[in-house]
């Protein structure tokens, strides 16, 4: 059974999510119709990428130590009024560069806030033994608003860019609404150690924000797990656009290259649905070793210049992300001290994406310097080492097999609202 809380966690962020997709596409589009300058446009998803990174650590500390709830609330009315306002902006006829970059640096902030408030008050809303159904479920949720979300802007915008802001407004006041019902406590952190003499408060601030890092670093399966998801997320970037370019013949025909984006958000959404299901059944050591395996198989054929091979290999590949993900996810979830939530899932956020943004470029060089098929190869090699790695070490992947056991929250988890039905 998952609980009513939880239920209304999901239902609450498959809106917002949603929402939160479409207006990726939309507001990008909506400043290049405005500018009719592609470098405006881009301007927008670069402020949102430089705005999470400089806000993750921080939000982790802060949702640590607030109310969680209180501050999930405070985050959604406050992404609700920044839409509300570009919605002004865009009938006024005043969308400029600066405000829609100013407007997608802030939600951003405001949703980094949010995701690491939300892990703290999900890891409450259900007992220790579901935490893992739960994260399942969570990552359905982000796959299928990740598949459905841009496609959806990009019809909302042919009905007028206004509307597809207030739709986006309206999924987060629905979002407020609900998150408003759950029953959450929260829990005090524990009392610690006074801070050694002579530690000034910016250094001992330093060391609150780091703290989470310090945590996984300690934990050498989970350290090696987190670098593994690390390539794997610079080579799916690097896959994305090598399939972008091959599949559209450089750029020829644009339509090839959405089948590919496609396929890619379809294999996304049956992998998360998929994912229960597979961490149920097999040892975490075979999943990682699966996956090692067809992302090193299925990677080349993606630059064959193949559309039915290069649509197939992306849809296998994206499917396997998901319950990799969670590998990880699920470790820190069932493992991590409830006082340090926040900051270990920004740790492990940040070193799980932290080469992610090398991969375009580096496949960008390659392509234009040895062509496609030998950029595939160069690109997938790196994996050969931790799949090695796993098969010749029986200590590892016993190391990778062992599962924390489920941590109890000292308050707070016998206070759930009643349960609803699966």
């Amino acid at each position: 059974m998952i609980t009513k809380n939880f239920t209304l966690i999901w239902t609450s962020q498959a809106l917002s999510d949603m929402a939160s997709e479409m207006t990726s596409l939309a507001l990008p589009l909506a400043v290049l119709a405005s500018t009719r300058s592609p470098v405006d446009a881009a301007m927008v998803a670069t402020a949102v990428g430089i705005a999470q990174l400089v806000a993750k650590l921080p939000s982790g500390l802060i949702a640590d130590t607030v109310d969680r709830k209180s501050l999930m609330l405070l985050c959604d009315a406050g992404r609700a009024v920044i839409a509300l306002l570009l919605v002004l902006t865009l009938v006024t006829g005043h969308l400029t560069t600066v405000v829609a970059v100013t407007a997608a640096a802030a939600t951003a902030v405001v949703s980094t806030l949010f995701s690491s408030a939300e892990a703290g008050v999900l890891r409450q809303s259900v007992p220790p033994e579901r935490r893992q159904d739960a994260l399942t479920r969570t990552v359905v949720r982000v796959n299928i608003a990740i598949a459905i979300g841009p496609p959806l802007g990009g019809l909302l915008l042919t009905l007028g860019a206004p509307i597809a802001f207030l739709v986006d407004a309206v999924s987060y006041l629905l979002s407020l609404a609900l998150l408003s019902q759950v029953v959450y406590e929260h829990l005090p952190r524990p009392v610690e150690a006074p801070a050694r003499a002579g530690a000034g408060p910016l250094r001992h601030t330093a060391g609150e924000l780091t703290r989470g890092f310090g945590w996984v670093v300690r934990r050498r399966p989970l350290l090696f797990l987190v670098g593994v998801v690390a390539y794997i997320n610079l080579l799916g970037r690097a896959v994305e656009l090598l399939a972008a370019i091959g599949a559209s013949d450089v750029g020829r025909h644009p339509v090839s290259a959405g089948w590919v984006l496609t396929a890619a958000g379809c294999g996304g959404i049956v992998g998360g649905v998929c994912t229960g299901w597979i961490l149920r059944r097999f040892r975490p050591a075979t999943v990682l070793l699966t996956v090692l395996a067809v992302w090193l198989l299925a990677t080349p054929l993606v630059a064959l210049g193949v559309i039915g091979l290069t649509i197939g290999a992306v849809g296998v590949i994206v499917f396997f992300l998901p319950p990799i993900g969670s590998l990880v996810f699920v470790q820190v979830s069932l493992d991590s001290p409830v006082h340090l939530q926040g900051r270990i899932s920004a740790a492990v956020t940040l070193l799980a994406g932290s080469i992610a943004w090398v991969g375009p470029a580096v496949t960008g060089f390659l392509i234009s310097g040895a062509g496609g098929r030998t950029a595939s190869i160069v690109l997938v090699a790196p994996l050969l080492l931790p799949l090695a790695a796993l098969g010749a070490s029986p200590r590892l992947r016993a190391a990778v097999n062992t599962r924390p056991e489920p941590v109890a929250d000292p308050v707070g988890t016998q206070k759930l609202a009643p349960a609803a039905p699966n």
